[in-house]
């Protein structure tokens, strides 16, 4: 592993554990200002918020680390700024033509739908900042990003806590806080490349569009369905066994992601652009992507292990009785987290690669199998552990086929 990946990794892991340490921080007042049951009913919204983010722009953020000349980086700025705008003004009008639809959705929807709508536009904006600040090589900015995003949402969440009842404040915070810390991380990508973009002629965005067209016509099914699969099941506990369930997974979910956001994330930042840079100049990025491999999974099985045997403890000991139930559901995942955890970043060699359609098919086997995990036991338990194995099987199979795409020879 080199020093300049390895500073490079440093660099970030300062940012995300900026972020992570005020997440995890604002959580411990959140869950004494807020009820199981409110904090499960705001999990419902922000799934389906996190689900719309990945339509609005089209997966063509993706398409930035593919570019090879400044052109075609700032035509597919502009492209991603038109669709973002385009889908959240489509969006709006929809939900207002058809009205009945929300009606269907869960309560929370229904009441908070244009929120729902503008905190979608603003995660999709922020996805094009941090790809940007990656792109450039800023990581010093996409730590400072990350902890922006944050602790924006920190303060106005636990402000509006006091000003809000019930899950307003929670969702009324999350939006404040994402507009406001898109907002600021734009300032950082750089007046001249925006000013380059909206200057970029109609034929060039055209161009890129057509040439990129791989990331919207399998990259976004794929990364839709990838997501909808990750935040469906918040939504299935909630309908199928109540409110507090899904409130409780919704914790075990966002502290057990801490550890893959904070070093995962952080090497997955590094390591798409060391490996795509690889990619173009010697045709395979094997070497960097069995060297992350090695790092992610020794890493990683320590403290895992030590996890399956006081998670529950440590849950109840931190959160408070009421919230130890997430403790013990998070034991039964360790097996999922931990391959999440060791082969998320590895797989943007599919994206490398551009073998989105091999993708797309692994994501729907892995939606049809959270479908079948979450419907078909009849106790949280058989969920949960159905649930963790399954998920834990699906990721060894992404493993083999994104060492495939590093090799070069999966064209």
């Amino acid at each position: 592993m080199s020093a300049a990946f390895i500073n490079r990794v440093a660099r970030v892991l300062v940012g995300t554990l900026g972020a992570q340490l005020i997440t995890i921080g604002v959580t411990l007042l959140l869950v004494r200002l807020y009820s199981p049951a409110e904090m499960g009913a705001f999990s419902v919204w922000l799934s389906f918020a996190t689900i719309f983010a990945v339509v609005i722009t089209g997966r063509y953020e993706l398409a930035i680390f593919s570019t090879r000349e400044e052109g075609e980086l700032q035509a597919i700025v502009k492209l991603i700024l038109q669709l973002t705008l385009l889908i959240f003004v489509a969006v709006a009008i929809a939900v207002v033509i058809g009205r009945h639809l929300i009606e269907s959705m869960p309560v929370v929807i229904g009441e908070y739908w244009f929120a729902l709508a503008v905190a979608s536009l603003g995660l999709g904006i922020n996805k094009l900042v941090l790809s940007l600040l990656t792109f450039q090589q800023s990581f010093n900015r996409l730590g400072v990003a990350r902890v922006s995003l944050a602790a924006c949402i920190a303060v106005a969440q636990v402000s509006a806590a006091y000003l809000l009842e019930g899950v307003s404040g929670l969702i009324y915070g999350q939006l404040f806080g994402v507009v406001v810390a898109t907002a600021l991380a734009a300032l950082w990508v750089g007046k001249s490349l925006i000013l380059n973009c909206i200057e970029t002629p109609w034929r060039i965005v055209r161009q890129v569009a057509v040439q990129y067209i791989n990331f919207p016509k399998f990259s976004l099914p794929a990364d839709l369905v990838n997501t909808v699969a990750s935040q469906v099941p918040v939504i299935l506990l909630a309908a199928k066994f109540g409110g507090d369930s899904a409130g409780w997974f919704a914790l075990t979910l966002k502290i057990m992601g801490a550890p893959i956001s904070l070093l995962a994330a952080s090497v997955l930042d590094v390591f798409k652009e060391q490996a795509a840079r690889d990619y173009r100049e010697f045709g395979n990025c094997r070497g960097i992507f069995l060297k992350t491999f090695r790092l992610l999974a020794v890493l990683a099985l320590p403290p895992f292990i030590i996890f399956w045997f006081v998670g529950e403890w440590a849950f109840g000991l931190v959160f408070g009785e009421a919230w130890a139930e997430s403790g013990r559901y998070a034991v039964l995942m360790v097996p999922l987290f931990y391959m999440r955890f060791v082969v998320s970043p590895l797989s943007y060699t599919i994206y490398i690669a551009q073998r989105q359609s091999m993708d797309l098919l692994w994501q729907l086997a892995l939606l049809l199998l959270t479908f079948i995990c979450f419907t078909l036991p009849d106790s949280v338990d058989s969920v949960l552990w159905f649930y963790s194995i399954a998920y834990a099987v699906m990721y060894f199979v992404y493993f083999w086929m994104s060492f495939q795409c590093a090799k070069g020879d999966a064209k």
